[in-house]
């Protein structure tokens, strides 16, 4: 019979301490003003096909950063880590792409444009500390496809 057991020590997880920490990171907090300047620009696009597509990929690439940070600093698996860790740049670079195509296609100020790669830039740089962060599991025998730990076969 299954019991509903309200008293499990669930060995002192405290989920507003971890959003907390989270929070206070300073590579989160770099991809949350991101997120709100990507937001802010591809707020003043046109309704044309064009820059609605533009549009998506730019806030999705910008939603997905703070997302996989906060994923890869719940868990402690290295190669998890390291996953997480390869979305955000695939994303970020992404993200940057798409300001140089907003730029060719004039679809805001190039002001404001190099406003978010600047802080692209910001974000990259608390990113390879952040990643240097990460803690190499050696006895890990890697993921089952070759990557961050060799599999031996």
């Amino acid at each position: 019979m299954w019991e509903d057991d309200d008293d499990n020590d669930d060995g002192g997880y405290d989920p507003e301490e971890e959003r907390k920490k989270l929070e206070a990171l300073p590579i989160y907090k770099k991809a949350l003003e991101i997120l709100d300047l990507t937001e802010q620009i591809v707020d003043t696009f046109n309704d044309e096909d064009t820059a609605k597509i533009h549009r998506q990929i730019m806030l999705e690439d910008a939603m997905i950063i703070p997302a996989k940070i906060a994923g890869a600093e719940a868990m402690d698996d290295y190669i998890l880590k390291m996953e997480n860790a390869t979305i955000i740049k695939i994303h970020a670079r992404s993200l940057l792409t798409q300001t140089s195509s907003a730029k060719y296609l004039d679809l805001q100020d190039e002001r404001y444009l190099q406003l978010l790669r600047d802080e692209i830039e910001a974000f990259r740089l608390l990113f390879k500390k952040w990643i240097q962060s990460f803690e190499i599991d050696t006895t890990k025998e890697g993921d089952g496809w070759g990557l961050f730990v060799p599999d031996e076969e």
